[in-house]
């Protein structure tokens, strides 16, 4: 059921823009040849450690090129990875079971009592596009049907196929047999979902769905800033999101940061090379990662594609 392949997501903005962007979904892509250009990274070194960090975008197009000489020189030398949560068979029992729990509604309920009579219909229009079945989407709760509909939206044809970069870093570790940590256990993420009242999901719910058209342009964006290696584009994209709820990126991102900072502190202590891979979310403006590392008295550089490496931390907290 196609239900059961979504349920691999990232909260790390709003549910009404993280469908565009910030998803988990476990797939295999093949390997792509370096561009010249692309994605940020950045290099932390203490003593006889380093770590890099890097920021993806949890899906891309099919076989989108986005590994620059300096992201595969970093993957080749790390002998340890880390991301935000395990990807894989491994935890699609866990998903399965937390959705089962707490993404259903109770029975003889439905979607439809909490939208108005256009609201369901455009629902229902992108389900039914995508190949869901009504008698599972009808009884979504708002959180979940949030998340559906919104990646429904933006991918009709190949819901079940989504991928993106952390996917590919995470296979590379693999097939080299290098170890993963991970920050944080998929049904932790899972439960950032459901945090919220009922009231704020449906209202976030009955957002998207009015402004459903808009989640192109902005995925979009997104995905070009990123590309390009804009963080500072990327991080104002982001912040006009949070701009709608503050409370939000507190509870999604800030605190997170804060959290996994004692988790990478020992990675700096460490002898050896580690990699992080975490939501492109998290790594700019004030409370981001490269701040927070600055902030502890390690020098931040952005690795550039000219090989003129740049001090990032005068710029860490930057809008």
């Amino acid at each position: 059921m196609r239900r059961q392949c979504i349920t691999r997501k990232v909260a790390v903005v709003p549910i009404t823009f993280a469908c565009a962007l910030f998803v988990h979904i476990a797939a295999a892509m093949g390997a792509k040849a370096e561009i010249d250009s692309g994605p940020a990274i950045w290099r932390v070194r203490s003593g006889e450690s380093t770590v890099y960090l890097f920021g993806s975008i949890h899906i891309l197009p099919n076989r989108y090129p986005w590994i620059t000489r300096r992201i595969a020189d970093a993957m080749n030398a790390s002998d340890l990875f880390v991301f935000e949560v395990p990807l894989g068979k491994d935890t699609t029992a866990q998903d399965r079971a937390f959705v089962l729990k707490y993404g259903v509604l109770p029975r003889r309920q439905s979607i439809r009592g909490l939208l108005t009579p256009s609201q369901f219909e455009l629902y229902a229009t992108v389900m039914q596009a995508a190949g869901l079945n009504a008698r599972d989407y009808e009884r979504y709760r708002p959180w979940l049907a949030a998340l559906v509909l919104g990646l429904a939206y933006l991918h009709p044809d190949d819901l079940t196929a989504l991928t993106g970069a952390d996917n590919e870093v995470m296979n590379f570790a693999r097939e080299h047999d290098r170890p993963s940590q991970y920050l944080e256990t998929p049904v932790q993420q899972l439960e950032l979902l459901t945090s919220g009242s009922d009231d704020s999901q449906i209202a976030e719910l009955r957002h998207l769905i009015d402004t459903l058209p808009s989640t192109r342009d902005f995925a979009s964006e997104l995905l070009e800033a990123w590309s390009a290696g804009d963080i500072e584009r990327l991080t104002v994209d982001l912040n006009g999101v949070f701009r709608i709820s503050p409370e939000t990126e507190d509870l999604l991102v800030t605190r997170r940061n804060r959290l996994w900072l004692s988790m990478i502190d020992p990675l700096l202590q460490r002898p050896g090379t580690a990699m992080i891979t975490v939501g492109a979310a998290h790594i700019g403006g004030s409370s981001g990662l490269i701040a927070l590392i600055c902030g502890e008295g390690h020098r931040v550089e952005r690795l550039l594609d000219t090989g003129k490496d740049v001090d990032a931390c005068p710029m860490a907290s930057a809008p």
